[in-house]
């Protein structure tokens, strides 16, 4: 019955009802905080939830089917597409350059063409691709470590990523009150 009053309410207007919040928190500590932190900051591999920077997207709607369906990460290891160990290195250079983090300029002019084989997923500018789940590279959210060895690390390697799908866990009701928590997080006034 308490979620009955909640089901009629859109994600914002939920988001600023206390008793619905209060309600998501505890799912959310139950459920979420165990890699996105209790603070909801995330960690190396585990996204920040607070920040606007969104892998699949931070609409209401985005929000809720990444709690009710999961996600699924991953980048395949691209260093056979991408050449040898210094080209690897100069690609790294490049990836490093988009941020405006410091990089070798050098390293970075030489790995900029090998980008071709990122920008499939990261887009030729680097900004990422929302749909595939593919981050953008031009900001200084690093999500699974920052530098070049992290970087190598990733062509060289790839990753997976999986964060579990909560439907049958949670009822609709509670995925709703979860959803405008989370979305909460990130558009506070």
């Amino acid at each position: 019955p308490l979620y009955a009053s909640f089901d009629a309410l859109s994600v914002p207007q939920l988001a600023k009802e206390p008793k619905a919040m209060a309600i998501a928190e505890r799912l959310f500590m139950s459920h979420c905080a165990q890699c996105h932190g209790s603070d909801a900051r995330g960690s190396k591999g585990f996204p920040n939830l607070t920040d606007g920077d969104w892998l699949h997207g931070g609409s209401p709607e985005q929000i809720k089917a990444t709690l009710q369906n999961g996600r699924v990460g991953m980048m395949p290891p691209m260093a056979a597409a991408v050449g040898s160990t210094e080209e690897v290195k100069n690609l790294a250079h490049y990836v490093l350059s988009l941020s405006g983090s410091p990089h070798d300029s050098l390293r970075a002019a030489l790995g900029k063409p090998k980008f071709a084989v990122c920008a499939a997923c990261h887009g030729i500018d680097g900004k990422g691709n929302q749909a595939l789940g593919a981050p953008n590279l031009s900001d200084k959210v690093w999500l699974h470590g920052w530098g070049e060895n992290a970087i190598v690390a990733m062509i060289n390697n790839g990753k997976t990523n999986q964060m579990p799908a909560q439907q049958g866990r949670l009822s609709e009701s509670q995925i709703n009150v979860l959803t405008a928590y989370v979305w909460g997080l990130s558009n506070r006034p």
